[in-house]
């Protein structure tokens, strides 16, 4: 399988068409006319065919404020597409076979700073901006980086409430930004897929017919009786802790999240489109929990900005001096919950920790594991960096399917070593 025909030594460019598999079209589901404005519960339910159509649309469907592009972009020259097996239960997929068995809607892998895999399905294209889900937690990882290296926010030390004063006197105002970013907040948050929870009720908050939710809604989770947790002590994965931190950021910077992104990361490392992040209404607070979006090769981009740690072509730094490996570097309570988990990164080959890959076992460690960190998404949406290897991963799909995508990527980085 060849990249536009051309031979594995040239390079060619990232314009024109790219081969489309398993495109399923006809979907249609909920309505964007002015008339109705859904909020961003509705995702927690949706259907694979439903997510298929939706997660390019997500910007016209909510509330969104554009991340701009300009300039010029990054180079992503391309060599010969790979091609690679793997196995599940003693049989043997290929390429076209993981695009159909785990509902992709497009794969890009960059060895070397070379595009050595790029595909479509589902009827995306190279054009379309693919929705993150909750990888977008790993981009509001950035965005307090970014805070922290201009100097919006003094230290990780900081608690909650020296940037929103709103959360002083609830759970929120004295966990330090440190442990909100690990996960280790203590608020009890009920993140469960269920149109009663407390993710779906945040999730209500973002809707143009209801402004200003967002942050009282919080500030209720934040003052509730309940079960009292010392911060930093036991780590809960939790949507609203993201969510609170990019209250903080926006605070702290007077900054919308999408502008700063533009101006400091988007335009000078050279993203090539624009892409977006959902927002609670027209005038409201960025969703740092989910609503990130942009084309799949400005998704690999972003992965190669991480793998320079921040650093820009000019040679300009964009986050502090070990942010990085500070922000993927494990919580003790993520290790002992077997999940571990840095700022808003999972890492250490997640995929051995998980009980949905045991039944898969294996014993073999990916190369590069110990160096690797991910953005995920619940709908499958997955963006690795492993830095020992010089190697950006990114997915777009609609279903998990966890086995065939940890033996699918091992393939590929063995075959890449």
């Amino acid at each position: 399988m060849k990249a536009n025909g051309k031979s594995g030594s040239d390079v060619v460019s990232t314009e024109g068409p790219i081969e489309d598999i398993g495109a399923q079209k006809s979907a249609r589901v909920v309505n964007s006319s002015p008339e109705d404005k859904p909020n961003l519960s509705v995702q927690l339910f949706w259907s694979t065919e439903q997510k298929i159509t939706n997660h390019r649309s997500m910007h016209k469907l909510f509330p969104s404020r554009t991340i701009a592009a300009g300039g010029q972009p990054y180079p992503l020259p391309r060599d010969e597409n790979i091609t690679f097996n793997y196995r599940v239960g003693g049989v043997s997929y290929t390429a076209d076979d993981f695009f159909l068995r785990a509902k992709i809607s497009g794969l890009l892998v960059i060895k070397n700073g070379h595009i050595v895999f790029e595909r479509y399905g589902n009827g995306y294209s190279d054009r379309d901006v693919g929705d993150s889900r909750s990888m977008a937690k790993s981009m509001t990882s950035v965005m307090l980086g970014l805070a922290l290296n201009d100097g919006y926010i003094r230290t990780l030390d900081d608690i909650v409430e020296t940037y929103v004063p709103e959360f002083k006197d609830t759970r929120w105002g004295k966990v330090s930004l440190r442990h909100l970013a690990q996960g280790l907040s203590g608020v009890p948050f009920w993140e469960v897929y269920d149109d009663k929870s407390e993710l779906s009720q945040m999730l209500e908050c973002v809707c143009e017919d209801r402004p200003g939710a967002l942050l009282p809604f919080l500030v209720h989770v934040g003052s509730r009786p309940g079960e009292e947790l010392q911060p930093g002590s036991h780590f809960k994965y939790s949507s609203a802790d993201s969510t609170v931190m990019a209250i903080v950021v926006e605070r702290a910077s007077g900054k919308q999240f999408t502008s700063y992104l533009s101006e400091r990361v988007w335009k000078p490392f050279g993203m090539e489109s624009d892409g977006y992040w959902i927002v609670e209404n027209a005038g409201g607070f960025t969703y740092g929990e989910s609503g990130f979006g942009a084309t799949l090769r400005d998704y690999g981009r972003m992965g190669l900005y991480l793998l320079r740690n921040g650093v820009l072509l000019n040679g300009s730094k964009t986050l502090p001096d070990g942010y990085l490996r500070e922000a993927t570097t494990p919580s003790q309570p993520s290790i002992e919950s077997k999940a571990p988990y840095g700022y808003y990164w999972w890492l250490d080959s997640w995929w051995q920790k998980d009980p949905m890959w045991q039944a898969e076992p294996t014993s073999e460690r990916m190369l590069g594991a110990d160096s690797t960190f991910y953005a995920l998404g619940n709908s499958g949406q997955l963006m690795m960096m492993n830095p020992t290897e010089n190697l950006v991963i990114v997915k777009w799909a609609a279903e998990y399917a966890y086995v065939d995508t940890v033996a699918a990527i091992m393939s590929i980085v063995k075959q890449l070593h």
